[in-house]
C-alpha cells in the first residue's frame, strides 16, 4: 500500500498537475476495493478459526481453569477505550415488551405526564370546538347586506370598503378580482378586514347574472346613484336583505345595470361638489342600513 502511494506521488509530480486524471483515480478505487475485499475475507477466516478453537477448549473439561485464566488475562490487557462492535437496534420479545410496558405504566411520574398530555388534548379539542362555534355565531349574526364593488378599480377605495364592511358585519363584499386582497396597499388600508368578511369575486361581465341570482334568493337589488327617480337615503326604508351596487369612480353605474335594479338611492347633498367619494358614499349608505336594522 505504501509503495502504491509513493508511486502515485511520483506520477503526479511527473505530470506537474495538481489534479489526478480520472483514469488514475479509477485504478486507485479498484485497488482499494480489492484490498478491502481481501481484508474482509481474512477477517472472516480469523473469526471462524477463533470460534472453532474456542469451542474445542470449552469441550475439554481439563481446560476450564486454563480458559478462565486466559480470559481474565485478556480482559486485563484490553485497553479501557477499546471499541466493541454491537447492534444498536434492540428488539424485545413479546413477553419482554409486555413486561417493559407494564413497568412503564407503573411509573407514577410517566403516567402522570401521559395523563397531563391527554388532558391538554381534551382542552385543545374544547378550544377548537369553541372557536368553531364562535365563528358560526359570527356568520349567523352577519347583516344580510352585500356590497357590490365590481365596477371599482382603485385599490384605496376597495380596501376602505372592505374595512367598512367588516366594521358593520356585512354578508360579503363583491369585487372584480379577489387577488386584490394580497396587494400591500390594500392590506395597509384594510387592516386585516379581508380575513374576517367573505370576499366574492364577481367580474364586471358576470354582474348581471350575480344580481339576478341574488334577486331570486329574495334580496332587493339597489343602486347608490343619482338618477331622475332615485330616493333620498334618509327617506328610504331598507328591507332586511339588500344588495347594494356602487358605481365607477367617475362614470357611476352603467345604464344596463340600472335597468335591473329595484331602486336607486342617493345621499342628499348641500354643497357645490356633485358627489362624494365612492368609498365614503358606500360607508354612509351602509351605516343608514345598519341604523334602521338596529332600530327594529
Amino acid at each position: 500500500m505504501l509503495l502504491f502511494c509513493a508511486w502515485l506521488m511520483i506520477i503526479t509530480q511527473e505530470i506537474e498537475f495538481e489534479c489526478v486524471p480520472i483514469s488514475l483515480m479509477d485504478h486507485v478505487l479498484n485497488f482499494l476495493n480489492d484490498v478491502r475485499e481481501d481484508l474482509r475475507s481474512s477477517m472472516a477466516k480469523d473469526v471462524i478459526t477463533i470460534k472453532n478453537e474456542g469451542l474445542k477448549i470449552v469441550e475439554d473439561p481439563n481446560c476450564n481453569e486454563l480458559l478462565s485464566a486466559v480470559n481474565k488475562e485478556k480482559i486485563l490487557q484490553q485497553p479501557k477505550d477499546a471499541s466493541v462492535d454491537f447492534q444498536k437496534k434492540i428488539t424485545l420479545l413479546k413477553h419482554e415488551q409486555q413486561h417493559n410496558f407494564s413497568s412503564l405504566f407503573r411509573n407514577e411520574e410517566i403516567y402522570g405526564q401521559l395523563v397531563e398530555m391527554e388532558c391538554e388534548g381534551e382542552l385543545l379539542n374544547q378550544l377548537l370546538q369553541s372557536r368553531r362555534m364562535t365563528m358560526d355565531n359570527i356568520r349567523a349574526s352577519r347583516q344580510q347586506f352585500i356590497l357590490v364593488a365590481s365596477l371599482l378599480d382603485r385599490i384605496p377605495n376597495l380596501a376602505g370598503l372592505a374595512r367598512t364592511c367588516e366594521v358593520f358585519k356585512t354578508s360579503g363584499l363583491a369585487v372584480a378580482d379577489a387577488n386584490v386582497v394580497v396587494d400591500k396597499q390594500f392590506q395597509l388600508i384594510s387592516v386585516t378586514a379581508e380575513k374576517w368578511i367573505p370576499i366574492m369575486e364577481v367580474p364586471v361581465k358576470s354582474m348581471k347574472n350575480f344580481l339576478e341570482k341574488k334577486k331570486r334568493e329574495g334580496y332587493s337589488i339597489l343602486g347608490l346613484e343619482q338618477t331622475a327617480n332615485s330616493i333620498p337615503l334618509d327617506k328610504y326604508t331598507f328591507p332586511q336583505k339588500v344588495v347594494l351596487v356602487l358605481g365607477r369612480e367617475k362614470e357611476g353605474i352603467p345604464v344596463d345595470i340600472i335597468h335591473i335594479l329595484d331602486a336607486c338611492v342617493e345621499i342628499p347633498q348641500l354643497g357645490v361638489v356633485r358627489s362624494l367619494n365612492v368609498h365614503v358614499s358606500g360607508a354612509i349608505a351602509l351605516w343608514e342600513y345598519t341604523r334602521q336594522q338596529r332600530s327594529h
